[in-house]
């Protein structure tokens, strides 16, 4: 498994995060650090929403229960 903790807070509500691979299924992925989860109100389990910006970023947001 490739680790790389690479986080750069931009502001309160944005963060950069590396998409990392794992070495043997190469199954890509994104670990988010205990304070982001915390500051944003997310826990293991929650569904979450990607959004493409048009600058080629994403945006990910929780997805609200209807």
């Amino acid at each position: 498994m490739v680790v790389i903790h690479d986080t750069k807070k931009v502001n309160d509500k944005k963060w950069i995060l590396t998409v990392q691979e794992h070495g043997t299924t190469k199954e890509l992925y994104i670990e988010f650090p205990q304070d982001v989860l915390d500051q944003v109100g997310w826990a293991e389990g929650d569904d979450l929403e990607w959004m493409e910006n048009k600058d080629g970023s994403w945006a990910i947001t929780k997805k609200e229960n209807k």
